[in-house]
């Protein structure tokens, strides 16, 4: 949602020149049109950043290696750069894999914090997180290997990405008598949203960006 980013992040983007946007392999630029609707990119550079998502850590690192040259390039001609995230930079971000290597260049790279989406989510559905003061809070990636394990933590359990195992997860949530606990958000912000306040009603293949809470 163009309106959950900060007064900071909006600032940041105006004044820097060059704008690097993750771009996914079917050419949609998320990061980007949420920006377009709070800051206007008029005479800005773009660069379309292009990771492949893969789990190969040297795949990673090259193509991280690659994007830091790109930032260093324009860095080095007195271009700053902004960096777009979805969400904030501290979770399952790129930013903090590449930042510093960029500093070991002897640049600056800065941080600007955001609204996580889970965050997003829980205002979508109504719902506290911590509803008292001593409950855990727990943050689970949908690739996770023993999601029966984080279903049975105490506290509230939120699943990031949750379409990658949703066939399984519904089945180990029925499982673990927690089924009914557990509700969805797909697509939060953006302008498809879809609420879910049942499993049931969630498809098995969703969108990529699918957020379950499971208290």
């Amino acid at each position: 949602d163009p309106e959950l980013l900060t007064i900071k992040a909006v600032r940041t983007i105006e004044s820097c020149p060059v704008i690097a946007a993750p771009q996914t392999a079917d050419g949609a630029m998320v990061a980007l049109d949420i920006v377009r609707g709070a800051v206007d990119l008029t005479g800005k550079t773009v660069i379309p950043v292009r990771f492949s998502m893969t789990r190969d850590a040297e795949c990673r690192a090259a193509e991280h290696a690659s994007l830091v040259r790109e930032l260093v390039a324009h860095l080095d001609a007195v271009r700053d750069v902004a960096l777009l995230n979805l969400g904030d930079p501290s979770i399952y971000a790129t930013f903090q894999r590449i930042a510093p290597d960029v500093r070991a260049c002897g640049f600056e790279a800065r941080a600007i914090p955001g609204v996580p989406s889970f965050c997003a989510v829980a205002a979508a559905l109504e719902r506290d997180l911590t509803p008292e003061m001593s409950s855990p809070l727990h943050i689970v990636p949908g690739g996770y290997d023993d999601v029966r394990r984080a279903i049975g933590w105490p506290g509230t359990k939120v699943v990031m990405k949750a379409r990658r195992s949703l066939a399984d997860t519904k089945r180990i949530l029925r499982e673990e008598g927690a089924f009914d606990g557990a509700e969805l958000v797909e697509d939060c912000g953006l302008p498809g949203e879809r609420v879910y306040r049942s499993l049931d009603d969630v498809p098995d293949r969703g969108s990529y960006f699918s957020t379950m809470v499971v208290r």
